[in-house]
């Protein structure tokens, strides 16, 4: 091959594999651009999640936070109308003495009190019950009708060994406490409006 033939196909093939490494370089760019791209979109879509996901949460917190606030307002509705209803059967309470049946129900006191301590010796009463407890017990010389005691109304029972059962409107009412506010808790839950006023009706309760 003649010279000038030979530098021609050298240049040729340089020419060749520089266009070759050229094309490949051109696709080497072209992926390292596309898979930077896909990273950058991952970052995003990473990003936006992560901001949807934050705001999810604190949505869920402000909304725990709102219910819980309400559960509280409702709670202090509650507390609110039950003491309201205790203050109410309380002051009723003191005027027990007052009504027409109260001989009947300290004799119902009393009779509960001898089935839980039969072998009652004392009875202790306010000053103001003395002449009924002694009208209860009267034929039964061996219990001893003491007034020292300080109640609306009921008496406190004592045998000989220092046992006593104390059965007075006020006793009577700390044990209905409970259920006393649980009624007032489900009025609440019924009616939820009337119960947050201020001064709602009063209603009647019974002694």
């Amino acid at each position: 091959m003649a010279l000038p033939d030979l530098l021609a196909a050298i240049e040729a093939e340089a020419a060749g594999e520089t266009a070759r490494l050229r094309a490949s370089r051109r696709g080497q760019a072209e992926a390292i651009l596309a898979e930077a791209r896909q990273q950058a979109r991952d970052l995003q879509a990473a990003a936006v999640a992560a901001a949807e996901r934050e705001e999810r949460q604190a949505g869920g917190r402000r909304l725990a936070a709102a219910r819980e606030t309400a559960a509280a307002r409702v709670r202090d509705a509650q507390e609110d109308a039950y003491q309201r209803i205790a203050q109410q059967v309380r002051e009723r309470l003191r005027s027990v003495r007052g009504r027409e049946d109260y001989p009947a129900i300290m004799a119902a006191l009393l009779d509960e009190a001898r089935s839980l301590l039969p072998a009652v010796s004392l009875v202790r009463v306010d000053p103001a019950d003395e002449p009924l407890a002694r009208r209860l017990l009267a034929g039964e010389p061996r219990v001893r009708v003491e007034p020292a005691l300080r109640c609306a109304g009921g008496l406190e029972a004592a045998d000989g060994r220092g046992a006593r059962v104390r059965n007075t409107v006020e006793e009577r009412f700390a044990a209905a406490e409970p259920a006393l506010r649980a009624l007032a808790g489900r009025l609440a839950e019924r009616d939820p409006g009337a119960w947050a006023s201020p001064h709602p009706a009063a209603e009647e309760v019974p002694a």
